[in-house]
């Protein structure tokens, strides 16, 4: 009985490992990003940081691009690249030992 499973585990194994990866999503990737300034309308607000950001999916063997577009103020832009800069040194470390998750959340308001 444990030869016969044995034999069908390694008989189904890779059929099953192509099941997985076709089930499994991914993420898109990053592509370009461009930026600009902006005025809000009236003389006291401050200039805004409009984001455009170029993502690139292969999901299942066809390539799309997706374009994603955001403003952000100077306070929010300050949370953003403090985030950006722990996701850099996480990035750095991640060949050391590491008993923390490699994630975070910031809120942005």
């Amino acid at each position: 009985m444990q030869r016969l499973l044995t034999l069908l585990l390694q008989k189904f194994h890779s059929e099953w490992q192509e099941d997985i990866q076709k089930e499994r999503g991914t993420l898109p990737r990053f592509k370009t990003m461009t930026w600009d300034m902006v005025s809000q309308e009236g003389e006291l607000m401050e200039p805004l940081a409009v984001i455009n950001l170029k993502l690139q999916s292969n999901a299942h063997t066809q390539t799309k691009e997706t374009n994603v577009k955001f403003q952000l103020a100077k306070n929010t832009l300050n949370t953003m690249m403090q985030s950006m800069y722990c996701i850099r040194d996480q990035l750095s470390n991640t060949g050391e030992t590491r008993h923390e998750p490699l994630h975070q959340q910031t809120d942005m308001v």
